[in-house]
This record gives structure tokens, sequence and C-alpha cells, in this order.
């Protein structure tokens, strides 16, 4: 009888095999089968990702400038309605309102309206206009007024004392302005409802024999036949460079016909008569905030010019 176990072997392993194939078919098609976990060990690093792109910060914008002497100003507009503004210089005794009066009453009256020689510290005109102009007297015996302006000059000019002899005052560099720094040359004054900071750039004195015209030419004074208002860019930047090329120190500091002036003068130390010329003017423009009023072309002198002569100091 021949041998058939061997054929029998065959088929149950070819049965077993067919019953694999089910079973993988069927995990295959979607049905519900066991999910195969594999067991990875975890890595030595993280991989590699993308850095993260950098966004830049939005800028904070700098904060409005707000005036140091609103509060000043209102108290005293409150009580005299002609006081237009105010003015502090740092390390100074300076620190008064700024008036305006008709035909220069502020000259010889003070923020009260009471008659006095030393009057006040008082604006040529009577409006805002592109080169404010800001007086008063330099009152020597008492160290009052703009007298201290000369200390601010002078310290500047490397001098240690006062070199007006009756006030020989002591120069601290450490607490007048310094010029050299941006700080000490940046002030703080309101003028004309214009609460901003000013930045000189420049200063000089000219002697009792200076022609009477520089005045009316620094202080673009419409009246008298001496006048002068600047007519477009070219006679402004013409003014500009005029006080810069004068200035006593070397501010660096530039300006254009399409800025805010403001013009500082008191008498000089050697002012002995009413026709004496002799005056110590500062130049500053408006740095914060930057004017926006002028776009190149002058802006006329004054809303109302007062008398052709201006007085002495």
């Amino acid at each position: 009888m021949p041998f058939t176990g061997g054929n029998k072997m065959k088929k149950n392993i070819i049965a077993i095999l067919l019953a694999l194939v089910a079973v993988l078919a069927v995990g295959c098609s979607g049905g519900e089968a066991e999910q195969v976990v594999i067991d990875m060990p975890e890595p030595s690093q993280a991989p590699a990702t993308t850095a993260p792109v950098a966004v830049e910060p939005t800028p904070t914008p700098a904060p409005a400038y707000v005036s140091p002497y609103t509060d000043k100003v209102e108290a005293l507009k409150a009580k005299n309605s002609d006081c237009i503004g105010w003015i502090a210089i740092p390390g100074t005794n300076i620190d008064k309102a700024i008036m305006y009066g008709d035909n220069w009453y502020y000259a010889n009256h003070n923020e009260e309206k009471k008659e006095i020689e030393s009057g006040a510290i008082y604006s040529h005109y009577n409006s805002l206009t592109q080169n404010v102009v800001i007086t008063g007297h330099n009152s020597r015996t008492s160290k009052t007024m703009f007298h201290e302006l000369h200390h601010v000059q002078e310290v500047n000019l490397g001098k240690t004392n006062c070199a007006y002899s009756k006030c020989n005052a002591v120069l601290d560099k450490a607490t007048l302005p310094d010029f050299s720094t941006a700080a000490g040359r940046t002030w703080d004054i309101s003028v004309f409802g214009v609460d901003a900071q000013w930045e000189v750039f420049s200063m000089y004195e000219v002697d009792a024999k200076e022609p009477e015209k520089t005045l009316y030419y620094n202080t673009w004074y419409p009246a008298g036949k001496n006048a002068f208002t600047p007519k477009d860019s070219a006679e402004i930047q013409e003014w500009v460079d005029y006080q810069i090329g004068r200035s006593q120190f070397d501010f660096g500091v530039t300006a254009t016909p399409n800025d805010q002036f403001l013009t500082i003068y008191t008498c000089g130390d050697n002012h002995d008569s009413s026709t004496a010329q002799s005056r110590l003017y500062f130049f500053l423009k408006q740095v914060n905030p930057v004017s926006t009023l002028y776009g190149g072309g002058a802006a006329g002198a004054a809303a109302t010019a007062p008398e052709a002569t201006i007085p002495a100091e």
C-alpha cells in the first residue's frame, strides 16, 4: 500500500498558510484589530527644528511733551491776561512769566502792572511769529531779570566769575547750562500757547558801537528806517547763517527756514547809555515738538508792530 502521510502534511501546511493570509487580509481591510506598538528608545537629542522668525517689536511712540509751566501760566493769566508764556533757565534765577503789552508797557511795569524800573520779561510782538522775540533788562545791581544770561554766556566761554565787577559771582559749570551737551543747550519755554523745548544754536554779545540796524535785523523788526522782514526762504537761511557765523560758541547745531525761532536778548554789561547798542543775544529753534507751521517761507514779523523805536534796555 502506498505511503500517504506526506500528502496529509502538505494539506495541513497549506491550511495553516491560508488561515494566516485570511487574518492578515482582515487586518488590512479595516477590521477591528489590535495595533502593533513598537517600543523604541528615546533619541539622545531632540530633532532639528526650524528657528522661529524674529518679529520686530512695535516701537513705542515718544510721550507727548508736557510743559512744566502750564500751571504757572494759567495761574497768572487768571490775574493778568497779558501773560503769554513762561521762561526758566536751569541753574539761574531766571524763572519768569513772559508778558506782552502795547507800546513796550512791560519795559517799566512788572507782572502786577506796577510801575518799576526793572520791568518784566516781555515779548516784542503780540502773537506767535516765526521769530518770537523775548527781552528783559539786565538788572546788574540787583542781579535779577535777565542778568544771569551773562553767567550762562561767560561760563561757556571758560570764565569762572561774572565779568561785571559789582556782581563778580562765582560761576559753577556743574549747575549752569553746559552748551557742550544737548541737555544744557535745550530749554523749556512756553510762549503764545506753544509749550516746547528750544535748542540754542547761536550766542554772542555785541559792544556799544554796534550799528543800530543789528537789533532790527536780529529781531525781524518790521518798522522804522532799519526795518527787516525776510521775504523768502533764502533770506531766512541767510539770517540763520549770519547768526551762526557770529556765535561766540560752536554749538554744532543747524537750523533751516522751516524752523520756529526764538530770539532772547538783554543789554550788555557795558551798556551805559540810552544810545549804546551793546546787547547779548541767544538764538534758539523749537525742537520738541518740532514746529510744522512753516514750509520754508517767512510768516511775517508780527500781527501788530509796536512803536518804530525799540526802547533801550
